[in-house]
């Protein structure tokens, strides 16, 4: 109830529907931020503000490092995102499609640059990445293209593995392949004790399915081959998925309504 409304519109707002402003402000948008920062200056609350904003992202960092050194085979779906996030560049451009194993990429993978961040969105759509990494590797040919794949999310759109090799585009799949679909089997396990129709065969080689379609697949079952299969894979300016086995048993922390 203390919070002040400011409301900046580049014409006179005449919309009824939202909350009353305290103060209608019309003009460039860009022009009356920057401005704004400027007024605002950086201030001892500002510099409070930051360093606790530091010290809590330096504590929940601090406690990931287990599992982004996790030595487990299958790998722990993290410890993919450790080894990936040291070969990315900083304008690479990475597309997630899939559920638990993209929800992790989301805390794990760095984004420095706008438009190199593509996911499912709130809905979970799947099936968009290979499309989306398609786009993205005609429009920025000389990038890194990284598309995450679930292997539930896989069986969607896989087949544009054979788009990508007719058009010499060079993307490089990361799968994480638990052999279910995390996203439904766990939550479920957690409400009713079971799950149903979450379950894929296990180890699919979906590496050796991409092969027939003119790509390069490696599959990786231990840590140790994780590095050499990402920095094969992205040197070769050929379409190739990394077939990571993670562990099915690896549970996303969700909060209690379990989205």
């Amino acid at each position: 109830e203390e919070t002040t409304i400011v409301r900046l519109d580049v014409p006179d707002n005449e919309s009824i529907a939202n909350p009353v402003a305290d103060l209608d402000t019309v003009g460039d948008v860009r022009a009356s931020l920057a401005g704004i920062r400027e007024g605002a200056g950086s201030g001892s609350r500002s510099e409070r503000w930051l360093g606790d904003l530091r010290a809590v992202e330096a504590e929940k960092r601090g406690a990931e490092e287990e599992e982004l050194n996790d030595p487990r085979s299958p790998l722990h779906p993290v410890r993919v995102y450790k080894e990936l996030g040291e070969i990315l560049d900083r304008n690479a451009v990475v597309v997630g499609d899939g559920g638990d194993f993209v929800s992790y990429a989301g805390r794990f993978i760095d984004t420095y640059e706008p438009g190199c961040w593509m996911d499912p969105g709130p809905f979970g759509c799947l099936g968009a990445g290979p499309g989306q990494a398609i786009g993205a590797k005609v429009a920025h040919p000389d990038r890194q293209v990284c598309l995450l794949l679930g292997d539930g999310a896989f069986g969607f759109a896989g087949m544009e593995f054979d788009t990508m090799a007719r058009h010499g585009l060079g993307v490089v799949g990361v799968m994480g392949n638990n052999g279910i679909w995390a996203l439904e089997h766990h939550p479920m396990k957690f409400l009713y004790g079971y799950s149903v129709a979450a379950e894929l065969r296990p180890e699919t080689r979906y590496d050796e399915l991409v092969e027939t379609l003119g790509c390069e697949g490696v599959i990786v079952r231990e840590p140790d081959e994780l590095r050499p299969a990402l920095e094969k894979a992205f040197s070769s300016g050929v379409p190739t998925l990394v077939n990571v086995i993670t562990d099915p048993e690896v549970v996303y922390p969700r909060k209690s309504n379990l989205a």
